[in-house]
């Protein structure tokens, strides 16, 4: 299906793996065309409720753009950030997404950790941003980071380059991180997240998840207001009634697949 990517839907959770480990899992053009195309597989595929990204192998989890095969960025087509489509929220994806680093992360890598609902960490990973040290602009994953890491951190991530290696238990402290787990519990410990994710109703996920990151691009009282036409959408749709019937029943509910069609762009 992919040549950069390994991807695969089981019990409701899509698995995508960067899969060049021989270039540190670092993106290409290849895998900066095939990434767009594999979020997409996962928002349509009303099995896949919840998905991990990951890397292959335990040295890397993604050293930024592959410097010996560049993407290339449509700018007539997309002449901003937009034409870089790498995570699930560059891609306006409302679904779960997990982030399992499984080694070290540097530059461009940062972009996926920075757009997870929920991240977690091998104890070997470690974070670096090398763009300032090789003439280029730390520009996007930095402001992205920002959102959820204290802003001199992120600074003396961006402005020491190379000179800067943070380590997971740093990470944890910063918010970077939501838990560190051994390496070989990495997976295991995601799918794990990823099953509890998997219960819940698809719709209103998407819903509270979309409230929540829309909410830091907005002032409080737009974002409250936004929040509440998610809630009140919601609550005209299928899993509300059906959360409401199975509790009062004390069974299991039945949720309806998510159409993300469901969801005006906002």
């Amino acid at each position: 299906m992919f040549e950069t990517l390994a991807y695969s839907v089981e019990a409701g959770i899509a698995t995508i793996c960067l899969d060049r480990p021989d270039r540190h899992n670092a993106i290409n053009q290849q895998m900066h065309l095939e990434l767009p195309h594999a979020w997409e597989a996962f928002n349509r595929d009303p099995k896949a409720v919840v998905a991990i990204v990951t890397g292959t192998g335990e040295k890397a989890f993604c050293t930024g753009a592959d410097i010996a095969d560049l993407p290339q960025f449509d700018r007539d087509n997309a002449p901003n950030h937009h034409a870089i489509r790498w995570t699930g929220l560059q891609n306006r994806i409302w679904k779960p997404v997990i982030c399992a680093v499984n080694g070290l992360t540097i530059g461009g890598g940062l972009h996926f950790i920075a757009d997870a609902d929920v991240v977690l960490a091998s104890e070997t990973a470690s974070f670096c941003d090398t763009h300032v040290s090789v003439g280029l602009v730390a520009g996007l994953e930095p402001v992205s980071l920002a959102r959820r890491m204290p802003l001199e951190a992120v600074l003396r991530l961006a402005l020491l380059g190379r000179d800067e290696r943070m380590t997971t238990e740093r990470a944890l402290a910063l918010g970077m991180v939501g838990e560190i787990v051994a390496p070989n519990q990495l997976m295991p410990r995601a799918k794990e997240l990823a099953a509890s994710i998997a219960k819940n109703s698809p719709s209103a996920m998407a819903r509270t998840k979309r409230a929540i990151w829309q909410s830091l691009e907005l002032p409080l009282h737009a974002a409250l207001d936004s929040a509440w036409q998610e809630i009140s959408a919601h609550n005209e749709g299928p899993d509300f009634a059906e959360g409401v019937a199975a509790f009062l029943e004390q069974r299991s509910p039945q949720w309806q697949p998510f159409d993300p069609e469901t969801l005006d762009d906002r």
